[in-house]
């Protein structure tokens, strides 16, 4: 859920019968694609980044 992979692209969001939005416009619910991974969100990336801090601190290194 970092990135919006291939899965998200394709399985989810792509022209293909039984892609997710399609699956969903087939039983009359409107569909509003947003192809974004919560990694471009900051406030996300940077708990990321922390957690990763936290993580290699744990683990004696220091970043």
């Amino acid at each position: 859920m970092t990135v919006a992979g291939d899965h998200a692209k394709n399985d989810m969001a792509g022209d293909e019968e039984d892609s997710l939005k399609n699956l969903l416009l087939a039983r009359g619910i409107q569909v509003e694609v947003d192809l974004h991974g919560l990694g471009e969100n900051e406030k996300f990336a940077a708990v990321f980044v922390a957690n990763i801090k936290d993580a290699a601190r744990d683990n004696g290194l220091d970043l």
